[in-house]
């Protein structure tokens, strides 16, 4: 069944699958929206930062992250590997990492996605310039952040998410 984050409610359960195929289960016991800004330090024209993680993207204990949308008003390439010695997510898979938002990109729309983050599992982000002016760019991180409890059995009914993207 495909289903969007935006369909879940407190109390549904969710089944977690885990890079490696670890699988753990949680019911859902709040949840609110998250706008996380990330501001990033100037890059050079035609300069390439290196990966980072996003560290104030690691749940804590007892939340789940789901994003749906990176917004951006800068002319930069973003991409990102979840986790870190991995390549993943994107719509162009490259050695890079996963390419998600191109040149131009709409800054009011963003660009869409749909990727889910635990525990010790935050995104690593690089962005790449291709302009040939400096730009300092700032990043919208745009989801849910769900309140959740660990529960020790599988339950009957389940909603199925993974852990980390495309290449997995």
């Amino acid at each position: 069944m495909t289903f969007s984050g935006h369909d879940l409610r407190v109390e549904d359960n969710l089944k977690v699958i885990y890079i490696g195929g670890e699988v753990k289960y949680f019911q859902i016991k709040s949840m609110d929206d998250m706008f996380y800004r990330d501001a990033h330090s100037a890059i050079p024209a035609g300069g390439t930062e290196s990966y980072a993680e996003v560290t104030n993207l690691d749940p804590p204990t007892g939340q789940l992250y789901w994003v749906y949308k990176i917004e951006t008003r800068h002319n930069v390439k973003i991409y990102i590997k979840q986790p870190a010695a991995t390549n993943r997510l994107g719509t162009n898979k490259a050695p890079e990492g996963g390419i998600l938002v191109g040149e131009g990109a709409a800054p009011v729309n963003g660009r869409e996605v749909d990727f889910w983050i635990a525990e010790d599992y935050p995104p690593n982000a690089q962005l790449m310039n291709g302009t040939n002016v400096s730009i300092t760019s700032v990043l919208w991180w745009i989801g849910k952040r769900f309140g959740v409890v660990h529960l020790e059995k599988e339950p009957p009914k389940f909603f199925t998410v993974r852990i980390g993207g495309i290449a997995e």
